[in-house]
């Protein structure tokens, strides 16, 4: 569980942008989408802190590569 505290911690001293732009960050690095398609998706997505815990979950305990 410590492990998922930290995350949470680390999520919630971002703020806005830093959300938005690790959002981004993290759906490019696993998928062919485009910045601004990325950032739209962000952008939506924002409130729902669970689709960015999960993502940030994987990159860090399992990534999968796009290519």
């Amino acid at each position: 569980m410590k492990k998922s505290n930290s995350i949470n911690s680390f999520l919630k001293s971002l703020n806005y942008w830093q959300t938005i732009n690790l959002y981004v960050t993290l759906k490019q690095s696993y998928m062919d989408i485009s910045y601004k398609d990325a950032k739209a998706e962000a952008i939506v997505n924002f409130h729902d802190e669970d689709i960015l815990r999960h993502m940030l979950e994987e990159a860090i305990n399992s990534p999968n590569s796009k290519y």
